[in-house]
C-alpha cells in the first residue's frame, strides 16, 4: 500500500521531529506507513489546538473530508471524532493511527465539485461578508449605533495599511497621504496622517467601514480615536523593521481596551525579504504578554491573504464558535 500523508498545523519543529522519528521506529505497528509532507496534499492534518491560528485554521476546515482534520489538544474536547492527546506518546499515538487509517480505508472520499460559475476566491469573499455581517447584528445591542460599523488596521510605517484597504475595499480607497519630512521619508517617500478609509458591503446590504490608522506614534491620539466602537482589530507589522518584537509589543499596549473587549489578529509582512522573525517568535510573544492572538504571513497586495486575514478575526468574532471564540479570552 503507498504511505498516508501527515501534514501539521502550529505543531513545533520539535514535535514534528517527534512524530517522524515514532514513524520510523514503531513502523513495524503501525498497519499503514505515514509521512509527513508539509505543503502538499496530505491525508490528514494534525491542528494543534495550543496554537491560536492553527484553532481558527482548524475550525475553517473541520466539516472536511480530505484531508481529515485532527485536534491536537491537551484536554479532551467531547463530540469530535479526531482528537489526539498532547504531548504525543507513541503508546497513544500508535493505535489513533491504526483507527484512523482502517476507519479511512472504509470511506470512500469524493472531492466537492467546483462552480464553473465564481472562483473559490470570490466565494470566500462573499461568505467572509456574510459572515460580517452576521457579526455585526449579534453586537448590535450592545453598540452605540449599530449602523456605524467600523474595522480597524493599524501597525507601522510601510506595514501595509494602505495597501491592504485598497486590495480588500468595494470602493476605491480614500488616503490622506502626504510627503513625508522626517526620518521617515527614509522608509516611504508619503505617509498617512489622519487614516485611509474603505468599504465593504456586506451580506445584508450594510457598510463596513474600514479604517487604517496612521503608522507615525505621534499622531497615535488619532487612532485612539478611530477605534472606538470598532467591531474588532488588525495590526500589520513589516518584517523588516530593526525590532518587529518592539512593534508588536507597542500596537499590542496601544489597542489593548479594543482588543480585550473585541478581538485582534496580526499580520507579519514582507517575509518574502525579511524571512526572521518567523511567526513562531511572534506567537511565543503574544502568549508571553497573555494575548494568544492568532499571526498570520500576510503579502497585503495578494486578496487572498487578506481575506484569511479577516477570516480569522471573524472566526474569533462569531459567538457560535466555542472553542475559538475564546482564543484570545482564555
Amino acid at each position: 500500500m503507498e504511505p498516508l500523508y501527515l501534514s501539521t498545523e502550529g505543531m513545533s519543529d520539535a514535535e514534528q521531529m517527534l512524530l517522524s522519528m515514532i514513524f520510523s521506529f514503531a513502523s513495524d505497528q503501525l498497519t499503514r506507513d505515514w509521512t509527513i509532507r508539509q505543503g502538499g496534499d496530505s491525508h490528514v492534518v494534525i491542528y494543534d489546538f495550543t496554537n491560536p491560528r492553527a484553532r481558527l485554521a482548524w475550525e475553517r476546515n473541520r466539516a472536511s473530508t480530505h484531508p481529515i482534520p485532527v485536534v491536537l489538544s491537551e484536554d479532551p474536547i467531547p463530540d469530535l471524532q479526531w482528537v489526539l492527546q498532547k504531548p504525543i506518546r507513541t503508546h497513544s499515538l500508535i493505535p489513533f493511527l491504526n483507527q484512523l487509517s482502517e476507519w479511512m480505508t472504509n470511506q470512500t472520499f469524493h472531492q466537492p465539485e467546483t462552480s464553473v460559475t465564481s472562483s473559490p476566491r470570490d466565494d470566500t469573499f462573499n461568505s467572509l461578508k456574510k459572515r460580517l455581517a452576521e457579526v455585526a447584528s449579534s453586537s448590535g445591542p450592545n453598540r452605540e449605533n449599530p449602523h456605524d460599523l467600523k474595522l480597524i488596521i493599524a501597525g507601522p510605517v510601510t506595514a501595509g495599511k494602505s495597501t491592504a484597504i485598497r486590495t480588500i475595499s468595494d470602493i476605491a480607497p480614500i488616503s490622506t497621504d502626504v510627503p513625508t519630512s522626517d526620518s521617515v521619508s527614509i522608509l516611504r517617500p508619503r505617509t498617512t496622517v489622519a487614516m485611509d478609509y474603505g468599504e465593504l458591503t456586506l451580506g445584508d446590504g450594510r457598510k463596513l467601514r474600514l479604517y487604517g490608522t496612521p503608522g507615525q506614534r505621534r499622531f497615535d491620539f488619532m487612532s485612539k480615536i478611530l477605534c472606538r466602537g470598532a467591531l474588532g482589530l488588525v495590526v500589520l507589522i513589516d518584517n523588516r523593521v530593526r525590532n518587529p518584537m518592539a512593534e508588536l509589543d507597542y500596537y499590542s499596549a496601544l489597542f489593548s481596551d479594543l482588543a480585550d473587549e473585541s478581538a485582534m489578529v496580526v499580520g507579519v509582512t514582507h517575509q518574502d525579504q525579511a524571512p526572521e522573525p518567523g511567526l513562531d517568535r511572534y506567537e511565543w510573544r503574544l502568549q508571553a504578554l497573555h494575548k494568544p492572538w492568532p499571526v498570520f504571513p500576510v503579502d497585503p497586495r495578494n486578496k487572498s491573504h487578506v481575506i484569511t486575514l479577516l477570516d480569522g478575526l471573524v472566526t474569533m468574532l462569531e459567538p457560535s464558535r466555542g472553542l475559538c471564540g475564546a482564543v484570545g479570552r482564555s
